[in-house]
């Protein structure tokens, strides 16, 4: 017999150490006949008996190789860990649309239909499942539940179980929108309610808003898409249009249609434009990538986007153009996006080929045809390497002829204008010259024909925006019924009026102040106006109301009459120049009617 020398068979150097190591062996041996005798003694589907079973304490020799059970020998329900060691009953066969087949997900009944987060769904479903779709094989895998959800709430699922297993859920911007579409389908109300009630409502705002609206669009939660379109159109006057540049065409559409848009014409078609430049980019960015991974990257160079890119809500048609730049929400185009515009809608022929005021092509046209837009282009045409004007001289020629056009009548426009303005000036100047002329004239006489005993009272008005209406008032006691336009008794015999001789639009006029009652307790007063030939007044101001039936007239705070234009800004001083005789001036206020 050949010698072994035992040192390289590693083989035990004493006959006690043989049979220690044999021992071990049968030890082992005999307590996985055990686990699996335990084991099978009871249905795979019966949770709560294998929760139960307790191994044989020789068991705390094998630590290490009992997988799936805690210190003490009891099973551990996991499942992220083998599906035999932890003894999984249900399969969640989760579909997300790719086509690519559902992921599966070995679970446990015992979490999820009886468990602290319990799943209203699964319980459900394996209510229809025991009561004709049992298998009569109780092994492990016996149950299975098929899902379809979203991609996105897809990839949350492992989260979600994680939740459901009892782990801490740490919710974001990010995943508040899929985990509360997996509450909602599983049926999870606690969790639910957690974010739909608590966490959404104070995370939700202008900077988060538009992140909510693209993942619940995604997720085809209609319900919180809509309520962050709605935050986003309250403050669409300060929101950067960066934060938006992932939304969608048809998004963009339902922000701008919004009822609740609060933003001015021109700003508006400012932001769009910015994020119509933005969309392109990310546009051509996808397009290149999708190219690549169509073609490869030494074949995409020669390779179109139009010949892989597939239908989606990514890209612009017509119709997402038309009305995202409808006339009802931008009537105006700022004039320094006019030519953008102009230059980008050549992409969709059947929007810039409308014709009338109404047209993008029209509101285009009329916004270069403002002075920054004609200033903008003379400058170019008179000098181009100082002043170039790259989106104009991209244009084609025909383009071009249409906006020096539109240019050359604006310009004309303008022109007119100016000389308009310059004459209805001219006019103004000269009333408020013989106004004043007239109130001097009737100040001098006032004065010089009271004694020294008496006092002539006077109140002065300034900056108001009818100019001939400003200057000093002559106090004159009125013996005359007057009324105004609408027939309302407002100054009756003995009332307190202040007048005022002047030119008002050509035309001679008498300007007015006087008193009223506010109601039982409060007084008012009124400036207005009268014309020569007439004994009715038009009211042009009004003073605030003010506490008692005094003789105070208040001197700031004044407003205009109801929704008067050309009469802007309203009297910002209005106060006497000499204090009155004693009088009894309750005698004197008009009831208003």
């Amino acid at each position: 017999m050949q010698y072994i020398n035992k040192t390289m068979l590693n083989l035990p150097t004493s006959v006690e150490e043989i049979t220690e190591e044999t021992k071990r062996a049968f030890k082992a041996f005999d307590l996985q006949k055990k686990l699996e005798q335990a084991t099978l003694a009871v249905s795979c589907s019966d949770l709560s008996a294998i929760q139960a079973i307790q191994l044989p304490s020789e068991c705390t020799d094998f630590k290490e190789g009992c997988k799936g059970r805690d210190m003490e020998g009891a099973v551990t329900l996991d499942w992220r860990v083998d599906p035999f060691a932890s003894m999984s009953d249900l399969t969640l066969l989760v579909y997300d649309g790719s086509g690519s087949g559902g992921v599966p997900y070995y679970v446990h009944t015992l979490t999820l239909v009886h468990g602290g987060r319990k799943s209203g769904f699964v319980a459900e479903q394996m209510k229809l499942q025991q009561s004709g779709k049992r298998s009569h094989n109780n092994c492990a895998g016996d149950y299975k539940i098929e899902i379809y959800v979203p991609p996105l709430a897809a990839k949350h699922i492992p989260e979600f179980l994680d939740y459901v297993y009892g782990r801490e859920l740490k919710i974001t911007t990010s995943n508040a929108p899929p985990l509360r579409y997996l509450a909602n389908r599983f049926d999870l109300r606690d969790l639910y309610k957690d974010i739909s009630t608590k966490f959404i409502p104070a995370d939700l705002e202008i900077g988060t808003a538009p992140m909510y609206c693209t993942l619940a669009d995604q997720l085809k939660d209609f319900e919180l898409r809509d309520r962050a379109i709605k935050v986003m159109a309250e403050r669409m006057d300060k929101l950067n249009i960066n934060s938006v540049k992932n939304l969608s065409p048809r998004l963009m559409r339902s922000l701008v249609q919004c009822e609740k848009l609060e933003c001015s014409s021109e700003e508006l078609s400012e932001k769009v434009a910015i994020w119509l430049r933005l969309h392109r980019e990310l546009e051509q960015a996808r397009d290149e990538a999708l190219i690549g991974d169509y073609y490869g990257v030494d074949e995409s160079r020669n390779a179109s986007a139009s010949s892989v890119r597939k239908d989606n809500n990514e890209t612009m048609t017509d119709e997402d153009f038309y009305w995202i730049t409808h006339v009802q929400f931008m009537p105006k185009i700022a004039p320094s996006e006019a030519l953008f515009y102009f230059k980008f809608g050549s992409q969709y022929p059947q929007v810039m080929n409308e014709v009338g005021s109404g047209s993008l092509k029209s509101r285009c046209l009329a916004a270069f045809s403002g002075k920054w837009a004609v200033d903008e282009l003379a400058a170019h045409v008179e000098n181009k390497d100082a002043k170039p004007f790259d989106l104009y001289e991209n244009l084609d020629l025909e383009s071009k002829v249409e906006l020096l056009e539109a240019s050359l009548v604006g310009a004309k426009k303008m022109l007119t204008e100016k000389d308009e303005a310059s004459k209805q000036q001219d006019v103004k100047d000269k009333d408020a010259k013989r106004s004043d002329e007239i109130m001097y004239k009737t100040n001098y006489e006032s004065s010089s024909s009271s004694s020294p005993a008496d006092k002539i009272m006077k109140v002065v008005v300034m900056g108001c925006g009818v100019q001939p209406a400003n200057g000093i008032y002559i106090y004159k006691e009125s013996g005359i019924d007057e009324r105004t336009s609408s027939g309302s008794n407002l100054i009756n015999n003995n009332t307190i009026v202040y007048e005022k001789e002047a030119i008002w639009n050509q035309k001679r006029v008498t300007f007015v102040l006087y008193p009223t009652t506010a109601g039982q307790y409060y007084s008012q007063h009124k400036l207005a106006v009268r014309q020569s030939n007439s004994q009715q007044t038009k009211t042009l101001y009004n003073s605030p109301t003010v506490m008692g039936l005094s003789g105070v007239i208040p001197e700031l705070a004044w407003e205009v009459e109801g929704e008067m234009e050309g009469i802007h800004p309203p009297p910002q001083f209005v106060g006497k120049i000499e204090q009155p005789p004693a009088k009894s001036w309750n005698k004197s206020l008009t009831h208003s009617v």
